[in-house]
């Protein structure tokens, strides 16, 4: 059936609607008429009534979830494989399921699925997601991009898209797989992948009301520890936060589950001030048993006071008690703000990859430590 031309109009409306309903959408913008067909199709939805939040970085729960819904939210049939947070596991048993998430994508313990939906949504690993979506086609030619290598796992998938107009270099000679991907950006791949060509990609011949989507997936705490501490700055501003000064600090850790949760230390001077931040859980009743997390950051600013071996970044977990903790884990800083001396990091361990959880916190005394002169040891 050839589309009407009410039909087409219809949707020209809806679209041009769906736009103007974000205060925040410049409709001059080329994410416009892709987060509008978005919306109104149900593969995505505002972060408020009135905004979408463009701008904002997508993390890789999210563009499944955004596929998973543009294939018509599918039942899938090894949910309970699925080990995360429940918000994205209807989506990722799904994109486990068909295909979309390779191995390199997850781990597994006991036969689930073990992946961070928190992770960034990085253009390389946004293009290989669209890439087995569109069940892997081979592009006709190799890319040749100097920052994507023939035997990336994403090279494929780059060169495809890039092949039918999904996306471009960010330079004639660069791609930067690693750079990470915004909502407005998405929306965008996601419409030139699925708006155009192909049986996959094509819209149905008339636009047919769908359901509203739903808000979209977020993170939820299950419980919030807070505490106090103390904190030395360096002294490097000439302010009244001197080197020989303790300071108070705050420190907020967010449980999302037995397996992730974010760790956010407040100090009253700015991060570059001090390079360590430590937190403590501590059992009240016998001393030297708990936890240390630290995260230590070097900053440009006292990179001629203190000597500093490995990354500019580098987190660490130990058991105060000295005993055995076997435990993997990945780290990530959080949005920081830099001058008003808030630090933020998420510590995501590997489920069933060792013997700790953020239950074993319970009970426990949380502190922190924030010090000026504490060198990574390598």
């Amino acid at each position: 059936m050839k589309k009407t031309l009410a039909a087409f109009f219809l949707a020209l409306a809806l679209l041009t609607g769906g736009a103007a309903a974000f205060s925040d959408v410049d409709e001059g913008l080329y994410y416009a008429a892709p987060i509008a067909w978005a919306v109104e199709r149900g593969i995505t939805t505002g972060t408020s009534e009135d905004t979408f939040s463009p701008d904002a970085l997508c993390t890789q729960g999210q563009i499944l979830t955004f596929l998973w819904r543009a294939a018509g939210s599918p039942q899938a049939e090894a949910l309970e494989a699925v080990s995360l947070n429940p918000a994205f596991a209807q989506a990722v048993a799904w994109a486990a399921e068909q295909g979309i998430l390779a191995s390199a994508d997850v781990s597994a313990s006991g036969g689930a699925v073990l992946f961070n939906p928190s992770a960034p949504c990085t253009r390389g690993a946004a293009m290989s997601f669209l890439w087995r979506y569109a069940g892997s086609p081979e592009a006709s030619a190799p890319g040749d991009f100097t920052d994507v290598a023939p035997n990336a796992p994403y090279a494929q998938a780059v060169a495809w898209a890039v092949e039918r107009g999904i996306t471009s270099g960010t330079s004639e000679a660069t791609f930067s797989p690693g750079e990470t991907c915004t909502r407005g950006q998405i929306a965008t791949f996601l419409y030139r992948c699925l708006n155009e060509g192909g049986e996959k990609a094509a819209l149905p011949e008339e636009v047919i009301p769908q359901a509203p989507a739903g808000p979209e997936p977020e993170e939820r705490i299950q419980r919030t520890y807070t505490g106090t501490g103390t904190a030395h700055s360096l002294g490097l501003d000439g302010s009244e936060f001197t080197s020989a000064g303790e300071y108070e600090a705050e420190v907020s850790v967010d449980v999302y589950s037995p397996y992730e949760a974010v760790f956010t230390v407040k100090v009253p001077f700015p991060l570059y001030q001090a390079c360590a931040y430590t937190v403590r859980f501590e059992d009240p009743e016998i001393p030297g048993k708990g936890y240390h997390f630290t995260c230590l950051r070097r900053d440009e600013a006292f990179s001629d006071i203190l000597p500093w071996v490995g990354d500019s970044v580098q987190f660490l977990f130990s058991n105060m008690s000295g005993e055995e903790t076997r435990a993997d884990y990945t780290a990530a800083s959080q949005e920081e703000g830099r001058t008003d001396g808030v630090l933020s990091w998420r510590v995501v361990f590997t489920n069933g990859a060792g013997n700790f959880t953020y239950d074993l916190l319970e009970g426990l005394r949380l502190s922190c430590r924030v010090d000026a002169n504490q060198v990574p040891a390598g």
